[in-house]
């Protein structure tokens, strides 16, 4: 689980806009999560986890979100937070069971914008790229970006994707030296 904190409430729990009150923010992400949408699916452009039908579909990630906002809710009880926090306006107090946590994700979820694994790397049925970063069927196309990581990290996807674009654009330029030496 990631969790993210902000020294500012956001209207409508979504990041954008700044309550006009004081307040205090939270968002918790599960790192690599198992629910995915299959391939050749179309999904909704939306951007709430209830938008996408496939977010929240495996029973893992139900009980990691539902374990993350109640770590949440600890730690702004813990004494270090709690001299700060008067009330929880989201998803407030009168959301108590798992169904009501998985509902309040559903309705207001969004992804953490590391979108990654869309065009993964391989050789098997799910692959769209083999190892040298070349689409499977197409002469001349290469992906090179997080899409291809065959799995999601356990970390924001900057660093990975700052690797795979350096041994990509290595993988080009040796490919241009061979055609070149040939």
């Amino acid at each position: 689980m990631q969790y993210t904190f902000a020294p500012r409430g956001f209207k409508g729990g979504q990041i954008g806009e700044l309550e006009e009150t004081p307040g205090l923010s939270v968002g918790t992400w599960r790192m690599q999560p198992p629910s995915r949408p299959c391939r050749d699916q179309v999904e909704s452009a939306g951007r709430h986890v209830g938008d996408h039908p496939r977010y929240l579909s495996e029973e893992a990630d139900r009980r990691a979100i539902i374990g993350g906002l109640r770590f949440a809710r600890r730690m702004f009880a813990a004494p270090a937070l709690k001299r700060f926090v008067r009330a929880e306006s989201l998803p407030g107090t009168q959301v108590q069971s798992d169904d009501e946590l998985v509902d309040y994700a559903r309705r207001n979820g969004s992804t953490c914008y590391h979108a990654s694994c869309t065009c993964m790397m391989g050789s098997h049925a799910m692959a769209v790229v083999d190892d040298e970063l070349k689409v499977h069927g197409l002469e001349g196309l290469r992906v090179i970006d997080a899409s291809v990581m065959p799995a999601v990290t356990s970390t924001n996807t900057n660093a990975p994707t700052i690797m795979i674009a350096e041994k990509g654009a290595a993988m080009i330029k040796g490919a241009a030296r061979q055609r070149l030496a040939a």
